[in-house]
C-alpha cells in the first residue's frame, strides 16, 4: 500500500505530513521524460549528431518565450535584464537563420569528419586512415589546445598582464577622450558671442545682404572651390567654374562627353597594346600581363592626380595629426614600460616550459604546421604525392568551399578571394627566392628554440638572435617585398572591418555590451551595486530556477560485496524539497593583539553551519537485495515510498579554527543530526506481511541509524578536507621557497596521487559500489525493475542514433502541442 500524499506547506514549522513541494506521479513523469530527452541529445552529441536548423530554432525560440521567471514580480532593472537575455537569443537565433543557412556548419563538420588528414604527411607512403583515426586525431588537437589555453590563463603572470593591459587600455581611453573633449571645447571669445543677436531683417545673398523688398538668390561653395547658385525667381540654378558659368544641364553634356571621350581613348589604347603584343608574337597570358600593367599605370595615374589636389594644408594637417596620435602613445606607452611587459610574456613562457604537458602540446602543433607547410611545397612543385591526394579529397573540397562561405556570410559578404591572392603572392615570392627561403627556415628554428627550450627566451641570445631575424627580414618585407606584404594585411584589415560592419554581428555585440551595462553600471556609466537586483536574484530569480530544477532522476545504483547484492532504481529527488529551506551562519570571532612583542597576539574563531528542512518525497522506487550470508538468507524486490517531511533532515555543524596547532587548519567541535518526520511503505515484494510487522519497531531504529551515519560521514569529510588542506599548505610553502616546482604543478601531483590512492583501495576489498549509466555495463544483470530508468536510458540512446547522417531525432526536444508564438523582432539591422 502507497503512502498517504502530502501536503504542501512552507513555514518556520512546517506539518508532519507537509513538505515544500509534494510529488505529483504525472508532474513527476512528465519531468522525468524532459531529463530523459536531455539526456538523449548529450548522447546525439557523443555520437557525432548535430541539430538542424530547425531543431535549434524551435529550442531557442521556445527558451526566448517561456521564461522560468514571473516578470512581474522583477523590478524594472530586473525586467530589462530579463529583456536582454531574450534580445540576446533572439539575435542568435538570426543568426543560426541567416548566416547558418543550408546547414553550412553542419555540413562542413560532417564533411572535415570524412576527410582523410592523413594522407597530408610527407613520405613516400600515404597510409589511410579510417575515420575513428581522423576522429581520434581531431579530438587530440582539442586536448592540446585546451591544455595550452589551459596553462597560459591559468598561470598568475599571464592573468596579471590581462589585468593590468585592462588598466592601462582604460587610462588611454579617458586621457583621450579628455584631449579630445578640450580640442572640441568653443574658444571664450566664441562662447561670448552665443547670446548677440544677428542684424535684423536681413538676409544672406550672392552679392551680399538683402533687405525686406529684395528676393536674396541662394550660395553655396563645395569643397573642390565651385560655386553654386539658385534664383528663386527665375528658378535658375547656374554652377560656377572659375571663369565660366554653366547650367547643370550643361554639366551634364560636358561630362557625359568627358565619359565618352574617356572610354574611347581606353579602347584606342587597348587596341594598340594588342596590335603591339601581336607583332612581337606575345602569348595571350603575356598580352594579358600588358593589360593589367596599362591599367595598373592608369590607376597609379588616377590615384596621384586625386593625391595632387588634395590642398597642402590639409596633407600638412593630416600628417600632423598622425604625427600627434604616435606620440601620445609613445608618452603614454614609453619604452620602459614596453620592455617590461615583453619580459613578464617571455617569464610566462618559461613558467609554462616546466610543465610536460606545454612540451608535448607545443611539439604537436609545431610538427602539424610543418607537415602542411612541406604538403604545400611539394603540391607548389607539382609533385604527385600524397599530399596532393588530400587536395583532390571531395570531402575536403565540399568542407573548404563551406567554410569560406560562412565566414564570408559573417563578414557581410565580403569575399575572401582578396586575402588568398596576397597570400598567395607572397608564398610565390618564398618559392623564387632562395634567401627568403632560408629566412622561412630560420625563422622556425628560432620559433621552436623559443618555445622549447628552458630559459632560453630570457637569455640575451634570444635577444640578439630576435634582432638578427627582424633586420634580415626588413630587406624583405620592408624593401623587395613591401608591397606584398602590406597586400595581406591590408586585406586582412579589410576583411575584419567587414565582419565588424556586418549588421547581425553589430546587433550581437551590442545586446551584449546592453547586457553588461544594466547589470554592472549606472547611466552615466560608473561601476555600481544595484540592490534591487541583489533583491530579485534572492527572492524571485533563485526561487524560480530552483523550481525549474524540478524532478531529479538518479541513475541505477548497485553494490555488491560477499554478502550482498543490493539495486536501487527509479530513485527521483525533488530540487525544491533537496534543498534547505533554512540556512544560517553564526560566526564568534576573538582577536588580541600588542603593540609590544611581550604580549603575544592571539585570535580565534568559530562557526556554526545549520541546513534545516532538507526534506523528500519518494515514490514508486523500485529496490532488489540478496543476502547471501548468515542467518536467514533472503532475498526480495519490491517498491517502495519514502517521506521525510516536517522539519525534515537538519544538520548543524560546528567549526573551530586551529589556533597556533600546525597539524591543522580547523577542528570539528560538533555535529549534530535530526530527523523530523520520516515514513516508508512497501509494497509488491515477498515479503509484504514481514515489512509491515516489524515497520513501527524499525522506524525509530532507521531514523537513529540515518543519523549517526549522517553525523559519521559529515564528521569525517571534514577532518578529510582539514587533512588536504593541511597537506595543501605546506606543500604551497615549500613550492614558494623552492624553484623547481610550481604551485599550481604541487597541485596537480597531489591530485594525482589521491587518484592512485582511490584506485589502490578499490584493488584491495571485494566489494564494489557503482552508479550504472548505461545497461550493459552492470554489476548485478539478472536484478532490476521492468520499468527501471536504466532501460529507458537505453531507448533514449538508441533514438539518438537514428537519423540521416549528422542528424538525429534526439534534438526535437520541443513538445508541438507547447506551440510558440511568431516574433515580431527579426529586423537584422536593429543594432
Amino acid at each position: 500500500m502507497s503512502l498517504a500524499n502530502a501536503s504542501k506547506e512552507i513555514s518556520a514549522h512546517p506539518g508532519k505530513n507537509s513538505v515544500t513541494s509534494p510529488t505529483v506521479k504525472e508532474n513527476m513523469a512528465a519531468d522525468v521524460d524532459r531529463k530523459m530527452r536531455l539526456y538523449g541529445v548529450i548522447e546525439a552529441f557523443r555520437a557525432g549528431k548535430m541539430p538542424d536548423n530547425q531543431q535549434i530554432d524551435e529550442t531557442l525560440r521556445y527558451v526566448e518565450e517561456h521564461s522560468p521567471v514571473e516578470i512581474k514580480k522583477l523590478s524594472p532593472d530586473g525586467r530589462r535584464l530579463i529583456q536582454d537575455a531574450k534580445d540576446i537569443i533572439e539575435t542568435a537565433r538570426l543568426i543560426v537563420k541567416h548566416k547558418n543557412a543550408d546547414e553550412l556548419f553542419q555540413n562542413f563538420v560532417a564533411h572535415t569528419n570524412d576527410t582523410n588528414f592523413q594522407k597530408a604527411k610527407v613520405g613516400s607512403e600515404a597510409i589511410p586512415v579510417d575515420k575513428e583515426d581522423v576522429k581520434k586525431d581531431g579530438r587530440q588537437a582539442v586536448e592540446h589546445l585546451r591544455t595550452l589555453l589551459t596553462l597560459v590563463l591559468t598561470n598568475s603572470e599571464a592573468r596579471k598582464l590581462l589585468s593590468d593591459a585592462s588598466v592601462i587600455g582604460r587610462d588611454l581611453f579617458a586621457r583621450g577622450a579628455s584631449k579630445a573633449a578640450e580640442r572640441a571645447r568653443p574658444s571664450p571669445e566664441q562662447l561670448s558671442r552665443v547670446d548677440d543677436a544677428a542684424p535684423a531683417e536681413t538676409w544672406e545673398s550672392r552679392d551680399g545682404t538683402a533687405g525686406t523688398g529684395q528676393t536674396p538668390v541662394v550660395s553655396a561653395t563645395t569643397s573642390g572651390g565651385k560655386g553654386i547658385t539658385h534664383d528663386p525667381n527665375t528658378g535658375a540654378t547656374h554652377i560656377h567654374t572659375g571663369s565660366s558659368t554653366l547650367s547643370p544641364t550643361e554639366v551634364k553634356h560636358k561630362a557625359e562627353a568627358t565619359y565618352q571621350d574617356t572610354k574611347d581613348r581606353t579602347k584606342r589604347e587597348a587596341d594598340d597594346v594588342a596590335r603591339t603584343a601581336d607583332a612581337r608574337g606575345e602569348t595571350d597570358e603575356e598580352k594579358a600581363q600588358a593589360g593589367k600593367q596599362t591599367l595598373k599605370e592608369r590607376i597609379v595615374g588616377g590615384y596621384n592626380s586625386l593625391r595632387d589636389r588634395v590642398p597642402d594644408e590639409h596633407k600638412d594637417r593630416a600628417r600632423d595629426e598622425w604625427d600627434n596620435t604616435k606620440q601620445f602613445f609613445r608618452d603614454e606607452f614609453p619604452e620602459e614600460r614596453r620592455d617590461q611587459y615583453i619580459y613578464r610574456l617571455k617569464k610566462v613562457i618559461v613558467e609554462c616550459q616546466k610543465h610536460q604537458d606545454y612540451t608535448t602540446a607545443i611539439l604537436w602543433f609545431l610538427d602539424t604546421l610543418e607537415t602542411y607547410f612541406a604538403h604545400g611545397k611539394n603540391t607548389a612543385k607539382g609533385s604527385a604525392n600524397s599530399a596532393g591526394e588530400v587536395t583532390d579529397d571531395p570531402s575536403l573540397r565540399r568542407a573548404t568551399s563551406e567554410l569560406r562561405t560562412l565566414l564570408e556570410r559573417f563578414a557581410n559578404g565580403k569575399s575572401l578571394d582578396g586575402i588568398e591572392n596576397a597570400a598567395r603572392t607572397l608564398w610565390e615570392d618564398a618559392q623564387r627566392d632562395e634567401d627568403l627561403r632560408n629566412w622561412f627556415r630560420e625563422l622556425d628554428e628560432f620559433v621552436r628554440k623559443t618555445l622549447l627550450e628552458p630559459g632560453y627566451v630570457l637569455s640575451p641570445a634570444c635577444t640578439n638572435r630576435s634582432d638578427q631575424l627582424q633586420d634580415s627580414g626588413h630587406a624583405f618585407f620592408d624593401q623587395k617585398y613591401k608591397g606584398h606584404k602590406d597586400a595581406i594585411f591590408d586585406e586582412v584589415s579589410a576583411w575584419f572591418s567587414a565582419w565588424a560592419d556586418d549588421p547581425l554581428n553589430k546587433r550581437f555585440s551590442a545586446d551584449w555590451k546592453r547586457l553588461t551595462k544594466d547589470l554592472l553600471f549606472d547611466e552615466h556609466g560608473g561601476l555600481t551595486f544595484k540592490p534591487h537586483l541583489w533583491y530579485d536574484i534572492r527572492k524571485v530569480i533563485l526561487p524560480a530556477l530552483i523550481e525549474q530544477v524540478g524532478y531529479i532522476p538518479i541513475p541505477r545504483i548497485e553494490y555488491t560485496d560477499n554478502t550482498l547484492d543490493l539495486v536501487i532504481e527509479n530513485l527521483t529527488l525533488q530540487g525544491q524539497n533537496l534543498f534547505p529551506n533554512i540556512v544560517s551562519l553564526e560566526a564568534h570571532n576573538f582577536v588580541q593583539f600588542s603593540p609590544y612583542d611581550s604580549i603575544p597576539d592571539k585570535s580565534a574563531h568559530e562557526f556554526t553551519f545549520t541546513f534545516s528542512q532538507v526534506q523528500a518525497d519518494m515514490r514508486d522506487v523500485a529496490f532488489y537485495f540478496n543476502k547471501k550470508t548468515g542467518l536467514p538468507k533472503m532475498k526480495d524486490s519490491g517498491l517502495a515510498d519514502v517521506f521525510l517531511g516536517g522539519e525534515g533532515l537538519t544538520v548543524k555543524v560546528h567549526l573551530k579554527s586551529a589556533g597556533n596547532d600546525r597539524s591543522s587548519v580547523f577542528h570539528v567541535k560538533d555535529v549534530n543530526v535530526k530527523l523530523d518526520s520520516l515514513k516508508f511503505s512497501v509494497r509488491d515484494s515477498k515479503h509484504d506481511m514481514l515489512y509491515k510487522t516489524l515497520k513501527p519497531l524499525a522506524t525509530g531504529l532507521v531514523k537513529k541509524q540515518i543519523a549517526k551515519a549522517i553525523t559519521d560521514a559529515i564528521t569525517t569529510g571534514f577532518e578529510y578536507v582539514d587533512e588536504q588542506l593541511v597537506q595543501v599548505r605546506d606543500r604551497m610553502a615549500e613550492a614558494k621557497d623552492s624553484d623547481d616546482k610550481s604551485r599550481s604543478q604541487v597541485l596537480k601531483e597531489m591530485f594525482e596521487r589521491k587518484q592512485e590512492e582511490v584506485a589502490s583501495k578499490k584493488g584491495k576489498t571485494d566489494s564494489q559500489f557503482k552508479i550504472v549509466a548505461k545497461r550493459d555495463s552492470v554489476l548485478i544483470p539478472n536484478a532490476g525493475h521492468e520499468s527501471g530508468l536504466i532501460n529507458r536510458q537505453a531507448e533514449r540512446a538508441s533514438a539518438a542514433q537514428e537519423g540521416e547522417g549528422w542528424r538525429s531525432k534526439a534534438f526535437s526536444i520541443i513538445n508541438p502541442a507547447h506551440g510558440t508564438a511568431a516574433n515580431t523582432h527579426t529586423d537584422a539591422s536593429r543594432v
